[in-house]
């Protein structure tokens, strides 16, 4: 019995430590995720008027063409937004299924897609399944998001695009909603589709877009350079999403944590007060045996 009582307290001990650590995880959570919430509020109108100025463009010249604005015949490939590391619930492999499960609607094999990963846990999970893998290394994202951590990836499928190899490209993220909800969500990246950019600047801006722009040095050059960017800045406020998403998993992960922890120690506590009563009781009709056999 006292071998017993003392594992009881060393595990008493070390859920209480458990708790502590994970209360912390839990604050550090939330300051971030206040954090990118604010980043992501502050992104959205910028990647919206960069929408806006491409839809002016292309509705008031029709006849202007470019290679990302029309399908090729490439294979389709997904971009997979994960997160870097894990304590974070069922974050990523809840992304994982609704991709497979895609696929499997979709009558896709994996022979017939391209996949490029953003996080590390996407890539460990891609690879291991042997998918076509675009990049050759895992693409970590800071929390402080910036474009120089996923440019060459960008670069490369937006070229892969244009000169055929890669087909439609859609990105697979978890949307933020609220801290206590994320969605499994799915969004066109290449081809640029003009009805779905009227779409998204109409309910932004809830009106008409009826801006006229005039364009230096000519309107070729610019739309180069503005789908660079919408591909750019819709990207940027996809994994501002993601990170919100996965700050408030891993806060809502580390909060659910920390109280386990605490109902485990209570239980631990009353076990260990139940053996403790035992011993003593023990010790008692030891005393009293004696005193009678003397």
């Amino acid at each position: 019995m006292p071998e017993n009582k003392k594992q009881i307290k060393e595990r008493i001990q070390a859920t209480k430590k458990t708790g502590q650590i994970t209360s912390a995880m839990n604050m550090v959570s939330s300051a971030k995720l206040r954090k990118s919430e604010r980043s992501l509020m502050k992104f959205r109108p910028i990647s919206n008027s960069i929408k806006e100025t491409m839809l002016s463009l292309l509705t008031s010249n029709p006849s202007v063409t470019h290679k990302t604005l029309s399908q090729n015949k490439g294979k389709p490939c997904f971009v997979i937004v994960s997160s870097d590391r894990g304590l974070i619930g069922a974050y990523n492999n809840s992304l994982f299924r609704f991709f497979e499960s895609y696929l499997i609607e979709k009558n896709l094999t994996k022979d017939d897609i391209f996949i490029a990963t953003i996080g590390f846990k996407s890539y460990s999970y891609f690879k291991k399944k042997g998918y076509n893998l675009i990049n050759t290394e895992a693409i970590n994202i800071r929390d402080d998001v910036l474009f120089v951590d996923y440019e060459e990836l960008l670069v490369r499928l937006v070229e892969g695009y244009m000169n055929g190899t890669i087909g439609k490209t859609s990105v697979i993220y978890n949307s933020y909603v609220n801290t206590i909800e994320y969605r499994q969500t799915i969004t066109n990246l290449l081809p640029i589709d003009v009805n779905n950019l009227k779409g998204e600047v109409n309910i932004n801006n809830k009106k008409e877009n009826n801006k006229e722009y005039i364009f230096e040095p000519n309107i070729e050059t610019v739309l180069d350079s503005l789908i660079y960017l919408d591909v750019s800045y819709t990207t940027h406020r996809i994994i501002l999403e993601a990170k919100s998403s996965e700050h408030a998993a891993r806060m809502n992960a580390m909060k659910n944590a920390s109280d386990n922890a605490e109902d485990i120690a209570e239980r631990l506590t009353l076990l260990y007060n139940r053996a403790r009563q035992s011993q003593i009781t023990n010790e008692l009709i030891d005393i009293v045996n004696g005193s009678n056999a003397v």
